[in-house]
C-alpha cells in the first residue's frame, strides 16, 4: 500500500469489482478513459480483466485501487504496454463521482503511481495520453511534472466532432528534481 496526505494506493480485490465497474460507466470516465468507442460494460468484463491479471501474480502492468483514507473507493490507476527493454511505460487513471474530480485526489495518486514506477520499478520514462478535451487532466498531469511531447492530430472522434490527443511524459531524473531528489528506495 502506497499512502499520500489524501488517498492510498492498494491492490485490487474481487470485492471491488462491482463498485470500479459502476465508476467505468460513468459518462465522464467512459468519454476520457479510451480512445475506442465508449460504451458501459458489464461486470463480466470486469472479472474476466482480474481474473487475466491474477494468472501472473509478478505482473510487468500493476494496477491499483485508489481509496480515500476512510476506505472509500474512487477509481483506479496503473501502467501498460511496460516496456523493459527501452525502460518506459504508459500510465491511465480514472476517478469516480463528481465529488471526487477536481479534489486533487488523482493527481496525488497519480503521482503516488509514478514514485513506484521510478523507486521500485526501475524505469525510466513514464508516458500517458489524454484527450484534448480533458482540461483538468491536463492541468493535474502538469502539475506532477509531465510534459506534452506531441499531438495526435484529429485522432479521437467523440461526440461528433473530431478532438487531438495530447502525449504527455515525465522522466525519472525529472520526477526527482521535482521531488528533492531520490529518496531511500523501499
Amino acid at each position: 500500500m502506497f499512502t499520500g496526505n489524501n488517498v492510498r494506493l492498494r491492490a485490487e480485490k474481487k470485492e471491488d469489482i462491482a463498485l470500479l465497474t459502476k465508476i467505468k460507466n460513468e459518462v465522464e470516465v467512459l468519454e476520457n478513459l479510451t480512445i475506442y468507442i465508449p460504451y458501459p460494460q458489464g461486470v463480466e468484463a470486469g472479472e474476466y480483466r482480474f481474473n487475466e491479471k491474477i494468472k501472473d501474480k509478478y505482473t510487468k502492468n500493476p494496477a491499483f485501487i485508489i481509496e480515500k483514507h476512510d476506505g472509500t473507493v474512487i477509481g483506479q490507476c496503473g501502467t501498460m504496454h511496460t516496456n523493459w527493454k527501452n525502460s518506459y511505460t504508459i500510465v491511465w487513471i480514472y476517478i469516480g463521482g463528481a465529488e471526487n474530480r477536481g479534489c486533487g485526489y488523482g493527481a496525488e495518486a497519480l503521482s503516488l503511481l509514478v514514485g513506484y514506477i521510478f523507486k521500485q520499478m526501475n524505469l525510466n520514462r513514464v508516458g500517458l495520453f489524454v484527450f484534448d478535451f480533458n482540461k483538468r487532466a491536463i492541468k493535474s498531469y502538469e502539475k506532477i511534472g509531465f510534459k506534452l511531447e506531441g499531438i495526435l492530430r484529429q485522432e479521437l472522434y467523440r461526440n461528433g466532432r473530431y478532438n487531438d490527443v495530447y502525449q504527455m511524459s515525465i522522466l525519472k531524473s525529472e520526477y526527482f528534481s521535482m521531488s528533492g531528489g531520490e529518496s531511500h528506495v523501499l
